[in-house]
C-alpha cells in the first residue's frame, strides 16, 4: 500500500511541476526536488529494515560479514547516485549527472575490489 502511496505522491508532485515549469522554470525544479526527498524519506525507512535483515545474516555468516558489508556500501552508494543524478537530470544538468553516475561506478568498483581479491587468492590458493 506504501508503493502506491508513494507512487500517487509522484504523480501529484509532477502534475503540480509542470504549470510551474512553465510559469517560472526553477519552480519545477523544485517540485521534482522535493518529491525526491519525500521518495528519499520512504526509502530510508525500507532502508532501516534492510540493515535488521543484514544483522540477522550476520549470525549466519559470521567469518565473512565485510562482504555483507561491501554489498550493502554498493547498494547505498548506488541509490545516492541515482538519486543525485536524477535531480541533476531534471534540472538540465545532464553532464553533473553523468559525472555522478561514473562517480558511482567508480566508487562500487573500489568498493568490491577486496572482494575480488579475495576470490582471485582463494582461486590461486585451490590451483596450487
Amino acid at each position: 500500500m506504501e508503493i502506491i502511496k508513494l507512487g500517487f505522491i509522484c504523480i501529484v508532485g509532477i502534475l503540480l511541476a509542470v504549470p510551474l515549469k512553465s510559469y517560472k522554470a526553477e519552480y519545477g525544479v523544485y517540485m521534482g526536488i522535493a518529491v525526491c526527498i519525500v521518495v528519499f524519506g520512504y526509502a530510508a525507512q525500507y532502508f532501516a529494515g534492510i540493515l535488521s535483515a543484514m544483522e540477522q545474516l550476520r549470525g549466519y555468516v559470521e567469518d565473512n560479514y565485510s562482504y555483507l558489508t561491501v554489498l550493502l556500501k554498493a547498494v547505498g552508494a548506488t541509490y545516492a547516485c541515482e538519486f543525485c543524478a536524477g535531480i541533476c537530470k531534471d534540472a538540465g544538468f545532464g553532464g553533473i549527472a553523468g559525472q555522478v553516475e561514473m562517480l558511482g561506478k567508480l566508487y562500487i568498483l573500489l568498493t568490491g575490489m577486496p572482494v575480488l581479491l579475495a576470490l582471485l587468492e582463494s582461486i590461486r590458493s585451490i590451483a596450487g
